[in-house]
């Protein structure tokens, strides 16, 4: 549930410009509608309105129209810079988004964390540690990995979706989430494979229980709508939730844990 309000609130806003926009713009063409040319002026003054109200009304309107077409511009040229990236140097420009995400989701984490604990100080080892988590293993590992599953089971259908999801529950992601269990264990100098083993014996069924919730439906979204090449950047922007929540549980303290 707290992942579909969290992508929610992120494309509210997207959502309420355009709507802003458009209802700011409706009255004047409707009263120009409404009334001849020559009675325009009367009309907006029996409703308190001037010819200067007007054309600041018009000049504020247009201002905004500028904007969001130059957001638009500068947005699409964004798009079009990564797609010509993703074209030439795939596997780099994959991992370099995995690790900015990373560490984004580290620091909401560990933000969330300092929120319960003030005195609790900011790790930046501990960031940079899950930035290398995406840069070296997370985006590499998903763009072969997505690669070879459509190759394995190509096509759309419902049937060879659900076959892929499948296959990444059962091995991509509890195989990534040993992985950043390890991870963290060496960032903060406790790793053995003692403690390796018993934080994977501790959390990993619940981290795998919980993206079974979260991970299927992202699965759904991305075999039947996402073009294949996009699809690493899909799941990286996903992940960007579910990291949050792994990054607070691998860091969490272990019963029984050697340090």
């Amino acid at each position: 549930m707290i992942p579909r309000i969290f992508l929610f609130s992120l494309w509210l806003p997207l959502v309420q410009l355009p709507a802003a926009v458009a209802f700011s713009s409706i009255d004047l063409p409707l009263n120009r509608r409404l009334a001849p040319k020559h009675n325009v002026l009367p009309v907006l003054t029996l409703r308190g309105g001037s010819e200067q109200e007007v054309s600041n009304n018009d000049s504020s309107t247009t201002s905004i129209s500028l904007s969001q077409n130059t957001l638009s511009a500068v947005f699409l040229a964004g798009a079009q810079l990564y797609s010509q990236s993703l074209e030439k140097n795939p596997i780099i420009t994959k991992s370099v988004t995995a690790g900015l995400i990373f560490a984004v989701s580290d620091l909401i984490a560990q933000g969330i964390e300092r929120s319960a604990d003030k005195k609790k100080p900011h790790d930046k080892k501990r960031t940079f540690a899950a930035s290398l988590v995406g840069l070296l293993y997370f985006g590499p590992a998903a763009h072969f990995w997505y690669d070879n599953i459509f190759k394995l089971f190509p096509g759309t259908s419902l049937f060879s979706t659900l076959q892929k999801a499948a296959m990444g529950q059962m091995f991509f992601g509890p195989s990534f989430t040993c992985i950043f269990f390890a991870t963290s264990l060496l960032q903060s100098g406790n790793f053995s494979l003692g403690n390796w083993f018993r934080k994977i014996k501790s959390d990993l069924a619940g981290a795998w229980l919980a993206g079974v919730g979260y991970w299927p439906l992202v699965d759904l979204i991305s075999f039947s709508v996402i073009p294949m090449r996009w699809i690493p950047l899909f799941v990286n922007v996903c992940s960007l939730i579910w990291n949050i929540y792994l990054s607070i549980v691998a860091n969490r303290k272990t019963k029984g844990a050697v340090a």
